[in-house]
């Protein structure tokens, strides 16, 4: 029995190692910084079709990584002159996702058909061909370290639930890409903490930085960014584009994934072969 809970302990730290070291291959390095317009409203979409069709809160996060980590790395067309270009990578990443994280992955038209909102319908083959550059520009690297991740890592390693810490995390992920996932992990557990625990606030936060090695200041700075969202939030600044999302087990799910007020236009080269054979939703489109 000792020697079964010594390997397993030892097979933890280990894991505690592995996402340590990978976790900053594939963090955002905004090189390449686009609209925060246009990523806002391609997040939103995500975050609605993936409330609609039911997928989990780590298919959301995919999605936002593989969009965020796609765009980082052009610098060159103005988006503006191709606006159909944010919808269509949306739609590839979150279907990219979906393969990766879901048992039941819907058709790509039933995908994008989700009642409330307009925009484009691109078909099949549109899509297939932006999967295809989304994989080779990510270097088929889809199973990235996110602060989800550290969430699960410590949920193991002190027995904390994790479903509403995720869940809390989810709605800030976007807002804090510049921060490492295992800060973003230990900032949003300590607002969980902070939120439904105040009284082991200071004891949690002092075992987490032990356990996963993280700057204290670090750690405290991400953490006050997120008091200011909560802050912008409740002044009613923050207001979701496409209205609520129906309920379900993520509906705490909201614009902070898609806040970034700071962000500038990006300039994309891609193939032209990619220009949208797409036609216009039922529902109308921009």
């Amino acid at each position: 029995m000792l020697t079964h809970q010594l390997d397993n302990h030892n097979h933890i730290n280990q894991q505690l190692s592995s996402l340590i070291s990978k976790q900053s291959d594939q963090h955002i390095s905004h090189s390449g910084q686009y609209s925060g317009s246009h990523r806002r409203n391609a997040v939103e979409w995500i975050l609605t079709v993936v409330s609609h069709h039911s997928f989990t809160t780590l298919t959301a996060v995919l999605a936002v990584n593989y969009l965020d980590r796609f765009f980082d790395r052009f610098d060159e067309m103005d988006i503006k002159k191709k606006p159909w270009m944010f919808q269509l990578v949306a739609v590839s990443c979150l279907s990219i996702a979906a393969k990766v994280d879901e048992t039941r992955v819907p058709l790509l038209q039933h995908l994008q058909e989700v009642d409330g909102i307009s925009g484009y319908v691109f078909e099949a083959k549109t899509v297939h061909k932006m999967e295809v550059l989304v994989l080779s520009t990510l270097e088929w690297k889809m199973n990235p370290v996110t602060p989800i991740s550290f969430v699960e890592y410590v949920t193991r390693r002190v027995g904390f639930k994790s479903r509403r810490v995720s869940l809390e995390f989810v709605k800030r992920y976007g807002r804090f890409r510049c921060h490492l996932p295992s800060v973003i992990a230990t900032a949003t557990m300590v607002h969980a903490i902070n939120t439904f625990e105040p009284c082991i606030r200071t004891q949690f936060q002092s075992q987490l930085l032990t356990i996963l090695g993280n700057n204290k200041k670090e750690v405290e700075k991400c953490w006050l960014q997120m008091q200011e969202v909560l802050r912008s939030r409740s002044s009613g600044r923050c207001k979701r584009k496409f209205g609520s999302v129906p309920g379900s087990p993520d509906d705490v799910m909201d614009l902070s994934l898609s806040s970034d007020e700071s962000w500038s236009v990006v300039n994309l080269t891609v193939s032209s072969s990619l220009e949208p054979e797409a036609k216009k939703s039922r529902n109308g489109a921009p």
